[in-house]
């Protein structure tokens, strides 16, 4: 089969990541595959994977575009898609390559990798979606909350339940990153430094048992527009000596190895890879119950769940794993079965034959 799969672009995304390993896995399963970007607007964060040809779009943000520009960028899509001839088309997130599709008359599948029940949708945007995933050949979500949700709101929609996959650790003795010394305890955090995430939330939980554990240290990886902000709270919070901010990291592999607990404090979440990713470290996790974390997370058998928003139990919570040696490692060992319970094999089995539907 000829599968095209869309998104924005390759930025260090949960959904961007993703993409690249439904692209490999489908095309070391013999299929023709094209990676197909709209944006150069961010730069490549994750690398092609082999057999897999990439076609690059450099179109005008659509909210710039105007009027006029939109159908600019609807032509060059339409220019795109005829070239490349796809059986199938695949969208992550990205509603406009879908205009394209239906007029070429080439089957898609759209997928939605954030909490369907909460996405910042303009109305132009939601007109768009209501209008052309009405002719989606299957339109993929991270949840069963979701799928209700859409086949109560929008019951002419194809739905199906996705998960993202988990990934096993690399097997490679992995150095010890130079800004995690040894002698410190490191509960870690992964994301962009935006409201979603809940940072706020962490550094005020943070606040409430750093004092009892001072051989602990939080550790933030990611950028943002809240960077700044952030770690004003946490000198306000009189607790940025015990609490780091690096940036975006290629490798997260070394810090999932030599860190003792995941805390997740997101107000919102599809089905986070960071998650999955420090969970197939053997590391247990904090997390809010949001959508996501509530499925991957099996309380008090791999991690902990915490009722969303509440700073004071994510603490609790926090300094039970963290004063408890036999409890956290209890959990960390029964953390890597995230890799059987959401198999990247089930991942491209399930797009596969949902692309095979699709040309029928």
């Amino acid at each position: 089969m000829k599968i095209t799969c869309v998104v924005a672009n390759l930025g260090p995304g949960g959904a961007e990541r993703v993409m690249t390993y439904l692209c490999g896995g489908l095309a070391a399963r013999g299929h023709q595959v094209t990676l197909l970007t709209l944006s150069n607007a961010v730069a490549d964060f994750y690398a092609v994977p082999e057999g897999v040809e990439r076609v690059r779009l450099d179109l005008p943000p659509f909210a710039k575009a105007g009027f006029w520009g939109g159908f600019w960028r609807l032509w060059l899509m339409i220019k795109a898609l005829r070239r490349l001839k796809p059986d199938v088309l695949i969208s992550f997130m990205t509603v406009s390559i879908l205009g394209a599709a239906l007029l070429l008359r080439i089957p898609y599948i759209y997928a939605d990798h954030l909490d369907v029940r909460t996405c910042p949708w303009s109305p132009k945007w939601q007109f768009l979606r209501r209008v052309l995933l009405r002719f989606a050949s299957r339109v993929t979500v991270l949840s069963e909350r979701d799928r209700k949700y859409l086949a109560f709101y929008f019951p002419k929609w194809k739905t199906s339940i996705i998960y993202n996959p988990a990934l096993p650790a690399p097997s490679v003795d992995l150095p010890r990153p130079d800004v995690l010394p040894q002698g410190q305890r490191y509960v870690l955090a992964v994301g962009r430094l935006v409201k979603q995430k809940g940072f706020d939330y962490l550094l005020e939980a943070w606040r409430r048992v750093c004092e009892d554990f001072p051989s602990w240290r939080l550790c933030i990886i990611g950028a943002g527009p809240l960077e700044a902000e952030l770690k004003d709270l946490a000198e306000v919070l009189d607790v940025q000596h015990s609490v780091q901010f690096l940036p975006p990291q290629e490798s997260l592999a070394a810090f999932y190895r030599y860190s003792d607990i995941y805390a997740m404090t997101s107000r919102t979440e599809g089905f986070p890879m960071v998650l999955l990713e420090a969970m197939a470290a053997g590391v247990p996790v904090v997390s809010f119950v949001c959508n996501g974390p509530d499925v991957i997370v099996r309380d008090g058998v791999d991690g902990l769940l915490v009722k969303p928003g509440y700073s004071e139990l994510f603490a609790k919570s926090l300094a039970r794993l963290m004063k408890d040696e036999d409890f956290r490692q209890r959990l960390a060992r029964q953390a890597p079965q995230v890799c059987e319970r959401f198999s990247l094999e089930k991942y491209i089995q399930s797009y596969e034959d949902l692309c095979t539907a699709a040309r029928k």
